[in-house]
């Protein structure tokens, strides 16, 4: 005799094993082949929304790989991107790649208002991650080749056929770095941010935003009324068919104290402007974890924390130099 189970949805009764029932066609939580993962947000199924986000029972899309994506390279590096909470998808990228001790590392911020930003931004990561791999000397010089790069890849995106690309071109902004010894070299397009964070003291953002208010200082603003104002965070440069001509700016910083490297998009930053608070808020993820990985999904869980209004990406490289 073949045994029974009721079906939870339409308590209809099914053999044992069958994965979907006959009567409703709602997946049975035992049935086998079943993807078992997390529980779905739509129907409060436990455990059944499988490897490509959608739910076994209710049929809905849950959740998409690239809500929440980490990268582990032990104590060398970690990176982690997440959708944060008010977003319906992660339109972050991030590369991560090691080679003994050295770093390469970029993070991407797709522009919202474009159409297809999550691609603008993965293509940006992609294209300036595998053009750094041979970067071993003139870290700035290849940074800034690989960003431009970037930017024709991303502007190539409007002219695939799609009338909507054309019509908002997809586009985002991005920070890479690369470390080689105590040797930073990094670039950016907008206002995704590098940061130097000593063992003491404030953090020193490497970077500056391309922003409607960054601009606005420099040239006499004040700096709390600029902040303030609603164009505050506009950006003024760009990946993308309508940016115009690409032109990183780039730098490279020494090491000379023990810190960590930390590259983020605003989701993180927009929580923690002061270089004070930004560095004792890295520090004590640090401190109060187990190894890099858990350092960045902390920073993370700050920022959802905070409100997770933007999607948020981190990367964190230490650094330790031979007289700190």
């Amino acid at each position: 005799m073949i045994a029974q189970e009721d079906c939870a949805s339409c308590t209809d009764e099914r053999a044992a094993g069958a994965a979907f029932c006959e009567n409703c066609g709602k997946a049975l939580a035992t049935g086998a082949g079943l993807a078992i993962g997390k529980d779905c947000p739509s129907c409060g199924a436990a455990g059944v929304v499988g490897d490509d986000g959608y739910c076994g029972n209710c049929g809905m899309l849950a959740a998409r790989p690239r809500d929440h994506v980490e990268a582990d390279a032990g104590a060398v590096a970690a990176a982690v991107t997440d959708r944060g909470l008010r977003h319906h998808r992660n339109e972050d990228a991030m590369w991560l790649a090691t080679r003994g001790a050295d770093v390469d590392v970029v993070v991407c911020d797709g522009v919202s208002a474009s159409f297809d930003p999550d691609v603008a931004s993965e293509t940006a990561a992609e294209v300036t991650g595998k053009a750094l791999t041979m970067a071993a000397t003139g870290l700035a010089e290849s940074i800034g080749a690989a960003l431009v790069a970037a930017g024709g890849a991303v502007a190539g995106l409007a002219t695939t056929g799609d009338p909507r690309r054309a019509a908002s071109n997809p586009a985002c902004t991005i920070v890479a770095a690369c470390v080689r010894g105590t040797e930073i070299g990094y670039g950016w397009v907008g206002d995704s941010r590098a940061y130097w964070v000593p063992a003491e003291g404030d953090a020193v953002q490497l970077t500056e935003d391309d922003s409607w208010a960054t601009h606005a200082i420099a040239l006499g603003a004040d700096p709390q009324a600029a902040w303030n104002d609603p164009k505050a965070h506009a950006i003024t440069a760009w990946l993308g068919a309508d940016a115009g001509t690409v032109a990183p700016r780039t730098g490279t910083f020494f090491a000379e104290t023990t810190g960590h490297l930390v590259l983020c998009s605003d989701g993180l930053w927009n929580y923690l402007t002061e270089p004070a608070a930004f560095a004792d808020t890295v520090r004590g993820a640090v401190r109060d974890t187990d190894g890099l990985l858990e350092a960045a999904r902390s920073l993370v869980g700050f920022a959802n924390a905070a409100g997770g209004s933007d999607n948020i990406t981190v990367a964190l490289v230490p650094l330790d130099t031979p007289h700190s």
